[in-house]
């Protein structure tokens, strides 16, 4: 019984958990939540506002919310101030420069969070720009940290200039420079601007709102000599942002109401998932499961040192729980992409810590009676720290954008993406297994005979899958590249990075049947597997070369090297002498 009710205890506190931030306030003046349902099409892809708000706002500011004077805004209230033309959106505090060295070069201090408003960085343009050409003109092996961070910067404000330009109001714009505004807003509107005007009868295609209001401006006519195009649904748009920006709540949301409603008769299909991707959007579900994972995590270790089977079991059913909504959002981002779960870096992420919780579920379940508690925390970490992965990935942009057409094969993203990927769940669970085993023999006395020969059983078959998984991962690659290109192998950095995989496991088993090493030297090799397959994964988009690179970052190679060095101080503990550990003498080799 007391199990019964601890469980429930568990269950209910993440329900409760997960249902935070759902269902949006109710609100008084203006409706918020409707303009945030509200479809646009941007890199290629249909969005709720909402998804364009807070992407365009976690590129700038890394962050979905912005904290000013009068409180807290959300993304789409941020927008909104924007792209309304508010004059106090411009000092807002949302660009986050963290380069020492650039803030000194536009005259900029330090200061707490590293934001700064648009406002304040209005006299240094001319200097960024200049710079930033300068940079750019550099080949990208020539460029240093400087270089980097000002292209960082510059795309950060070409994005932001782009988003807000395809919402400007014309009449802004001076007559004489009216045709030279509409002809350049036509050259960019299929690839680089928000298009928030959907196709209808009259017209098939999907355009920005400036362009609509540019053609609908009185004085196009007497520019172009073609009678001037009146839109319903760009007037309805115009009118709505000019009433957010008086302030006027009652005329925004009539006019929010009926552009809803004449775009519902006109295109109904421009509204199809919208509501669904809002929904998926307030359930942070990747975000509150990294936090319940580290909770699994540390009731896991306590549960492991103290050997409360308590703590243990409530890890676990909040590892499962946590799991589901996991699940539910791997297999959202499917169905509103229309991808199989792994297409980028970002996807990669968020699946292999699916990947790894499950299989550390499975393991919890099968040893709970020789080795509890190492399942639980294999699962809270990998989970954890997948998803803190996944989350600063998220800092480039939408994670669900249009693939490449030489990628776009669902076929082999289903088989060949997730099997390789599984791969590298099969080959970290291994690995993390062996730091756990290496810390708990050196620091702690739980590591005793029953329990060293549970943990050597695990990472003996997961490291049994990770080759299977890698090989034919690997395999299925090079079919898919002789189906695109003609050649099954041509020496990729990733498709070298995959091989290095195979053969590390190849000689991990080979060692263990030759007798080579014992269940420690087997903790240890299976840990120098964290590197070898953190460099397949992530240290070849590092090379900025080859098909797979998605290009040079130094925060991915800061945390990468972080990373490869403490997997390298847990292979140095390893190997130290086993009078050295607290668990005394066990497996030699």
């Amino acid at each position: 019984m007391k199990r019964i009710v601890s469980t429930a205890i568990v269950v209910l506190f993440a329900l409760w958990f997960f249902q935070r931030g759902i269902r949006p306030e109710k609100e008084a003046g203006f409706e918020f939540n409707a303009f945030a349902h509200l479809p646009v099409k941007y890199e290629g892809r249909k969005k709720p506002i909402d998804t364009l708000a807070r992407n365009l706002l976690t590129i700038v500011s890394g962050k979905q919310t912005v904290r000013t004077d009068g409180g807290r805004l959300s993304a789409v209230e941020w927008l909104l101030d924007n792209i309304s033309g508010r004059p106090e959106a411009a000092d807002y505090k949302v660009i986050r420069i963290e380069n020492l060295d650039v803030l000194s070069s536009l005259g900029l201090e330090e200061r707490k969070g590293f934001r700064y408003s648009y406002n304040e960085l209005m006299p240094a343009l001319g200097r960024l720009d200049a710079a930033y050409r300068a940079a750019f003109a550099k080949e990208s092996r020539d460029r240093d940290l400087f270089d980097r961070q000002v292209i960082k910067l510059g795309n950060k404000l070409y994005t932001f200039q782009n988003v807000l330009g395809a919402f400007e109001d014309p009449s802004t714009v001076p007559p004489d420079e009216l045709l030279a505004t509409a002809q350049r807003y036509m050259q960019l509107e299929n690839y680089s601007l928000p298009l928030a005007i959907p196709p209808t009868s009259g017209n098939p295609r999907w355009r920005p709102l400036m362009s609509v209001l540019l053609a609908s401006h009185p004085s196009m006519q007497g520019i172009t000599g073609h009678n001037v195009s009146v839109d319903p649904l760009g007037i309805h748009f115009g009118v709505m942002l000019a009433a957010y920006r008086d302030g006027n709540a009652a005329i925004f949301n009539q006019q929010l109401g009926q552009y809803g409603s004449l775009v519902q008769s006109e295109n109904p299909a421009a509204f199809e998932k919208i509501s669904f991707e809002v929904f998926y959007n307030r359930l942070s579900a990747f975000m509150k499961a990294a936090q319940l994972y580290l909770l699994v995590f540390v009731l896991s270790a306590f549960g492991w040192l103290f050997r409360k089977q308590g703590l243990l079991s409530a890890a676990l059913t909040l590892m499962v729980v946590a799991f589901i909504p996991h699940t539910f959002a791997i297999v959202a981002r499917s169905f509103l992409s229309g991808y199989p779960p792994v297409t980028n870096l970002y996807s990669s992420a968020i699946f292999i810590g699916w990947g790894a919780v499950l299989a550390a579920i499975i393991l919890e379940l099968g040893f709970r009676k020789k080795a509890a508690g190492i399942g639980n925390l294999v699962g809270g970490i990998a989970g954890f720290s997948t998803l803190l992965i996944a989350h600063f990935l998220a800092g480039d942009g939408d994670t669900m954008q249009q693939m490449r057409a030489v990628l776009d094969t669902r076929f082999w993203l289903a088989t060949h993406v997730i099997t390789i990927t599984l791969g590298y769940v099969a080959t970290f669970v291994a690995g993390t297994i062996g730091v756990f085993y290496i810390v708990s023999g050196l620091f702690s006395r739980r590591l005793d005979e029953e329990t060293e020969d549970s943990m050597y059983r695990m990472m003996y078959g997961t490291t049994c899958f990770a080759l299977l998984l890698s090989f034919v991962g690997t395999v299925l690659g090079g079919l898919w590249a002789d189906d695109s290109w003609g050649r099954f192998w041509g020496w990729d950095p990733k498709e070298n990075g995959a091989l290095l995989i195979v053969i590390w496991n190849a000689i991990m088993l080979h060692a263990k049947y030759g007798l080579m090493v014992k269940h420690r030297g087997f903790a240890v090799m299976a840990v120098f597997g964290n590197v070898v397959t953190a460099w397949s994964w992530f240290g070849v988009n590092q090379l900025s070369v080859g098909l797979h690179s998605y290009g040079f970052t130094d925060s991915a190679t800061f945390a990468l090297t972080v990373f490869v060095i403490t997997q390298l101080i847990f292979v140095f503990a390893g190997l130290l002498p086993s009078k050295l550990w607290k668990s005394g003498q066990l497996s030699e080799s």
